[in-house]
């Protein structure tokens, strides 16, 4: 028989926010419930306004340094923290199955590919590009970071899609707010906890809410991007949001799909 993933001792998990390089309690707590049993199984923090505003203000003081350091050695940042998810990737599934529902071989497949997508984003590159070089003039295309990017993710697949959106932000020079969904907080927390011992403090941040402090973050005047996964609802929201101020938006939409389910 194949070994067992280790149950998350939740008990003694607080589930902190991560600002600024720190474990922080949060303003209150948040219950997270167990969908196979629908009972609340622990509690994580949860963020107010002004710690929401201390994470984008520390993603912005982290940026400056963050983006000057070479693409190759942001590179070695994202494949150390590959390795140290791969290393308790038996605890992050066994939690996600507790905080998602979907059965543990399914959240230890979405974690094996969440090792899989920071590796891939990792081997990525920004090479600059000559568009037109004469003896008169040479234009060249150059990639630059954007600043604070601010990372919204759904319930379904949690770590899939941190992954999706955290890598490539870092990797390209920019830093991070993270904001899991409320139902699902607790893996993306303990992701945000495990980076403390890798990434310099206020690359990136991870606040949880009670779906309260959307808005404040993608309307924020220091957030440079939006990239979020939701309903189509919400993401017209994010966009008018940040329509004010001109951000650059991702939108990952959708909705409840018809089924027909026969004997």
């Amino acid at each position: 028989m194949s070994a067992q993933p280790t149950v998350v001792d939740s008990t003694s998990s607080r589930f902190d926010l991560v600002i600024n390089g720190k474990l922080v309690p949060g303003a209150a707590r948040l219950d997270v419930v167990n969908p196979a049993t629908g009972k609340v199984f622990v509690s994580c923090a949860r963020a107010d306004k002004a710690q929401l505003e201390e994470a984008i203000a520390a993603a912005k003081a982290a940026f400056p340094a963050w983006s000057r350091k070479p693409i190759a050695e942001r590179r070695q940042f994202l494949l150390k923290i590959a390795d140290a998810v791969e290393a308790r990737s038996a605890e992050f599934a066994r939690l996600l199955t507790q905080e998602q529902g979907k059965p543990l071989a399914m959240a230890q497949r979405e974690m094996k590919g969440a090792v899989a997508s920071i590796r891939r984003y990792a081997e990525l590159d920004l090479p600059t590009r000559v568009i037109k070089e004469t003896e008169r003039e040479k234009v060249v295309r150059q990639q630059a970071p954007l600043g604070v990017v601010a990372a919204i993710t759904a319930w379904n697949f949690p770590m899939t899609l941190t992954m999706n959106k955290v890598p490539p932000a870092l990797l390209a020079g920019n830093t991070v707010v993270l904001k899991p969904a409320p139902t699902t907080p607790l893996t993306s927390l303990l992701f945000g906890e495990l980076c403390l011992s890798i990434l310099p403090p206020g690359v990136l941040n991870v606040i949880a809410d009670q779906n309260d402090l959307g808005a404040v973050l993608t309307s924020h005047p220091d957030v440079a991007k939006i990239t979020f996964t939701g309903s189509t609802a919400t993401g017209k929201r994010v966009m008018e949001s940040a329509a004010s101020t001109l951000k650059r938006v991702t939108l990952e939409l959708g909705g409840n799909d018809p089924a027909i389910v026969l004997p």
